[in-house]
């Protein structure tokens, strides 16, 4: 790698050596991730300057740069910086791209127009992606950004999809954002920029001074000068080089003419431009970095020379040219100069330039610009067509804004044109998720006639449900569906919303669902194509809680249909609904599969709100399956990309509560479910209420407190069935628990009821886990009336049918209460063998409440077929030795020798059948029972 000192010294740079040693160490850092460097400081302090010795040291290590500028005139200009970023290396990757992936970049960087449906700004993340990883198989790469702040939306979108899932490769990030404050008035500090290490980017000391002023302007000041300097400027380099440049034009030292602010000193030195190079400098400033030949047409109308002008400004040092783009020489000097210019002026520089620009967008923001700020229907379908655009390029946020200001610039009393781009901008903005200006679009586009009402209303619906909950969307939709008057395609719309939403009157989601379909079938033509999807999803849903299982016929009419939609919101798609549900039927395996790729294709695709949820659903899968650290890791991830707002997934809440129990930390989920219902009291529902009850049920089953398992499962399944679940695994698979519980506390017809309907369940579905539920029951109501051989015939059948059971943890249960009854039995050999298997099968799972049960009937069952009977002095011995005391202190506490103890802890492993201390710690509560 070249030295440091180096390229310190190639450009020029001054006092530098702490920020250009962070660089150099973060290029030599060859770790397998990403990894990057963030200059922050104020306008001025020399960020660009470090920030371009770091670009250099990357190219003459041989690095691929990619590098962008932020530009204040680019800032809503889509994917302006993308461009600059892959442009140069485009030509090199592009055909290695998949087909979708290829035409998206094309799309959005403008090599192509659009000849489909519009591209999705996912697309174009997934896109850039690739980009990346292909470059990073190739060697090093460094993503280098200047002046962040001003970057584009869909840039820094696009960038933060592909970072964030970037792993395992050695690309660097060097990045320089302006802080507010300092010696210029000035707020801009652009979005936060996560992941980076921040350094600040200090003042120079007037060593360093001395050295930049004699380097840069050939000026020698005397100390006391130079002192002065530094005090005012506070050491920014800019303000030095400017003051500096002054002092030596006015050929005088003296403190006096210095200017008391930076703003004064920007502004004397536009001030002493002639005409036509500030001409040059205000194209420049108001373009986004703009070619020569741009610039020349934009100043034809200006100057009689526009090559001459263009040529003024750069030998003035206010304009520079790279790469065959022109800028100000200073991000200051270009606002200073279009900040100067009064209203009526502005107006007509962007005027000029809308009269020139080839591109849409930047066309509509121009006219935007030059505009009065009056309705204007012109500039109005400029800025529909420049949403457009924005749009079809996958610049959503970029488009959603264009949408919104054509809203503006509408006459109020057109009352065609007014609807219509309240529509679009609600749909742009719900699309990009931003429901506060979602709504009011929404809203203000309510109800013009049928068509615009259709169209609106699941916005509208789906906007007030995430800012202002389930009672405000039911409120919309409730006077709607009562309706008569209203025309059959709406009220099968409001139905099919209504089905999502609820109704207010608790009618099941299921009859509102099925009511809209009807509905649906009334309409001639084409009827709305996601609603009638949600219409048909909710009544699959219905379906699923009544115990029919999946009702694929229904979800692939759904999914049929969401292909045809631009933009289905991914909680509705049918493919991740799916996906959820076979581990409700006991598919573990096939939920395991499609939970794996809808988690990988909405990571992918930038759905980061549904990824807690199918991370929730795949664990609580995983825990079913009794693959307890592929959960684990599952849970993790899916915290991990909670943004905490609001409840957090119940599938996601479930599965961590419910695998601390099985692992045997009752205590942390008791305060895992106390925590979750204090955050989230004004959002508890049903379905919570059924979850936390299973978990809590069974930690007090677990803990031989029956009354209260009872209190907590019974609830649970009230909650369950009055809310229209019967499907076993909607209900968090509680009945075997609950059974169990109503058998300990003598309520057996309630448990005998409760394996009739789960034998039901399981006849109906062939499902071996229902079956083997019901079948166990059935065996723990019959031993509890004494019928012991039948209790064994029936728990035979659980053990049996559990075999097939994709849910291992059941066919250990069954095996523990079919080892109890046979010890109630007296059949000694095949007990031990019974007990046996249910400890090798919790053991292999890791289910420690569960094994420490079965351990205990083992050791019983040995104890029973030894005819071992401790003698009180040989249980005090126990007892002290299992709880951690050594021989000499239990001689001690029983006033006897070390060597009476050490025959009485022989007899006791004898009699017990254990070899140490630790198998007597675990055997001991079962030897005092």
């Amino acid at each position: 790698m070249q030295d440091v000192d180096q390229v310190r010294r190639g450009v020029r740079m001054f006092g530098r050596q702490a920020e250009l040693a962070a660089i150099s160490q973060l290029l030599a850092d060859r770790f397998e991730h990403v990894h990057g460097v963030l200059l922050e400081g104020e306008a001025g302090i020399g960020k660009s300057t470090v920030w371009a010795a770091g670009v250099e040291l990357a190219r003459a290590a041989f690095w691929t740069v990619l590098s962008a500028r932020g530009s204040q005139s680019e800032t809503g200009l889509s994917f302006a910086g993308l461009a600059d970023l892959l442009d140069p290396v485009a030509d090199d990757v592009i055909d290695e791209l998949a087909e979708p992936q290829r035409v998206a970049l094309e799309v959005a960087l403008v090599r192509r127009l659009p000849d489909g449906p519009s591209v999705g700004a996912r697309e174009v993340g997934a896109a850039v992606l690739a980009v990346l990883r292909t470059l990073c198989r190739r060697g090093p790469v460094l993503l280098a950004v200047d002046d962040a702040q001003w970057l584009d939306n869909a840039t820094l979108e696009t960038l933060s999809f592909a970072l964030c899932r970037l792993d395992g490769v050695p690309l660097r990030i060097l990045a320089s954002r302006r802080t507010p404050g300092g010696v210029v008035d000035d707020t801009t500090s652009g979005p936060p920029i996560h992941g980076l290490d921040a350094i600040s980017v200090g003042p120079l000391d007037a060593t360093i001074v001395r050295q930049l002023l004699a380097d840069r302007l050939d000026l020698t000041l005397p100390a006391r000068v130079v002192d002065g300097l530094v005090a005012q400027t506070r050491g920014n380099p800019f303000w030095v080089l400017e003051l500096g440049a002054t002092l030596r034009a006015a050929r005088t030292g003296a403190p006096a003419s210095i200017p008391q602010s930076l703003a004064l000193l920007v502004s004397r030195r536009l001030d002493g431009l002639a005409a036509e190079p500030r001409e040059a400098l205000l194209a420049v400033s108001a373009l986004p970095q703009p070619s020569v030949s741009l610039a020349v047409r934009a100043l034809a109308s200006r100057v009689n020379d526009p090559a001459a002008a263009i040529d003024a400004a750069v030998t003035g040092g206010v304009v520079v040219e790279s790469e065959g783009r022109l800028r100000p020489a200073h991000p200051l000097l270009g606002s200073a100069a279009l900040d100067a210019l009064p209203p009526v002026a502005r107006r007509a520089l962007h005027a000029r330039l809308a009269s020139i620009v080839v591109d849409a967008e930047q066309r509509a923001r121009h006219q935007a610009l030059a505009a009065r700020g009056e309705p204007d229907e012109a500039v109005a379908a400029s800025l529909d067509a420049g949403a457009a655009v924005a749009r079809s390029r996958g610049a959503i946020h970029a488009a959603a804004e264009l949408a919104d200001e054509a809203v503006t610039f509408t006459p109020p009393d057109d009352r065609d044109a007014l609807p219509r781009r309240h529509l679009t901008a609600a749909e742009l903005y719900h699309q990009a998720g931003d429901f506060e200006h979602a709504l009011p679009n929404a809203e203000a586009g309510w109800r013009v006639d049928a068509a615009h009402t259709r169209h609106v209303l699941p916005l509208l619906v789906e906007s007030a449900y995430w800012l202002q909950g389930t009672q405000a969307a039911q409120q919309i939709v409730s006077p709607l569906i009562a309706d008569e008057q209203l025309d059959v395609h709406t009220r099968a719309v409001a139905l099919a919303m209504a089905a999502d939403v609820g109704d207010g009157a608790d009618t099941p989601r299921g009859v509102l669902a099925q009511r809209a379909l009807d509905l649906f079938a009334q309409v001639g033509g084409e009827p709305d194509a996601l609603s009638l999807s949600t219409a048909l999803l909710y009544l699959a849903f219905a379906r699923l809680d009544a115990g029919d299982g999946i009702a694929f016929d229904l979800m692939n009419r759904a999914d049929a249909l969401q292909r045809g939609v631009p933009y289905v919101p991914a909680a509705n798609r049918s493919s991740y609904v799916v996906a959820c549900w076979y581990r409700s039927v006991d598919d573990l395996d096939r939920s395991r599969t499609a939970l794996a790729d809808a988690v990988a294709e909405a990571r992918d695709q930038g759905e980061d709100s549904v990824l807690p949820g199918l991370n929730g659903n795949l664990a609580l899968s995983e825990v079913w399956a009794g693959r307890y650290e592929s959960a684990r890791e599952a849970i993790a991830l899916g915290w991990q990309v909670w943004n905490g707002a609001g409840a957090a997934p119940l599938a996601l809440k479930g599965a961590d509560v419910l695998l601390r129990v099985l692992t045997g930390d009752i205590v942390g989920a008791r305060a895992f479910v106390a925590d979750r219902l204090a955050q989230e009291r004004n959002s508890f529902h049903d379905d919570d209420r059924i979850v936390y009850g299973q978990v809590l049920g069974l930690a007090a089953l677990l803990e031989g407190d029956a009354e209260q398992a009872v209190v907590q499962l019974s609830t649970a399944y009230r909650s369950a069935r009055e809310s229209g679940k019967h499907e076993p695994g909607r209900r968090h698979r509680l009945e075997g628990d609950l059974g169990q519980a109503l058998v300990a506390t003598g309520r057996l017809e309630e448990a005998t009821a409760l394996a009739k309907e789960q034998l039901a369940l399981g006849e109906r579905s062939g499902r071996p886990t229902l079956l083997g539920v019901g079948h166990r029951i059935e065996g723990l109501v019959l031993a509890a009336q004494g019928d012991l051989r039948a209790a064994a015939d029936a728990l035979n059948q659980a053990v049996a049918e559990h075999e097939r059971s994709p849910l291992p943890l059941e066919r250990g249960r069954s095996l523990l209460a079919l080892g109890q009854v046979l010890r109630r039995r007296k059949v000694k050999g095949e007990t031990g063998q019974v007990f046996q298997a249910a400890l090798d099968c919790f053991t292999a799972l890791g289910a420690t409440p569960f094994a420490r049960l079965a351990q205990a009937e083992l050791d019983r069952t040995q104890r029973s077929r030894s005819g071992a009977v401790l003698t009180t002095s040989e249980r005090q011995v126990a007892e002290l030795v299992a709880n951690g005391a050594t021989n000499r202190e239990v001689a001690a506490r029983l006033f006897t020798s070390i060597r009476t103890v050490e025959g009485h802890l022989s007899s006791i492993y004898r009699k017990l059948g254990i070899r140490s201390r630790s198998e007597l710690a675990k055997g001991l509560p079962a030897v005092i029972r």
